[in-house]
């Protein structure tokens, strides 16, 4: 989020249009190998929609194909779009992977969630019984 506004105060929309999409296809690729996969691995599994395998793969080809192209087109642009990505490694690390987090890490994580739900209007359910007011 923080590069998106950076890049946002610095270039162009334009460019940050071409760093979007090349994110989005990437990551509905990646969506696509990880249902074959689990088509592969858990076949029994419930699944309330299942299509052809035939559909996904036919995908998979041209999504490679243009992948491929985009980066021998505009190499730059998809370089920046993979450090867009690549930007969320640390987050996941310090907020996902690190367990035993001291009580102040957890504490500010928490104050920044409230703060970006009060910013968004958004609001998880809680667990317990609803407050009366």
């Amino acid at each position: 989020c923080l590069a998106t506004l950076v890049i946002m105060l610095v270039g162009d929309t334009y460019t940050l249009i071409n760093y979007v999409s090349f994110i989005n296809y990437l990551c509905y690729g990646v969506t696509i190998i990880g249902l074959i996969v689990l088509r592969w691995r858990k076949p029994k599994i419930f699944r309330p929609i299942k299509v052809n395998l035939l559909i996904p793969i036919t995908y998979l080809a041209f999504w490679a194909f243009l992948l491929v192209f985009s980066l021998y087109s505009e190499p730059v642009v998809c370089g920046v779009g993979l450090v867009i990505i690549f930007t969320g490694v640390p987050v996941f690390f310090l907020g996902v992977y690190w367990r035993n987090k001291p009580k102040s890490v957890n504490r500010l994580i928490e104050s920044l969630t409230c703060w970006g739900q009060k910013l968004c209007f958004v609001v998880y359910p809680q667990g317990g019984v609803a407050e009366e007011e």
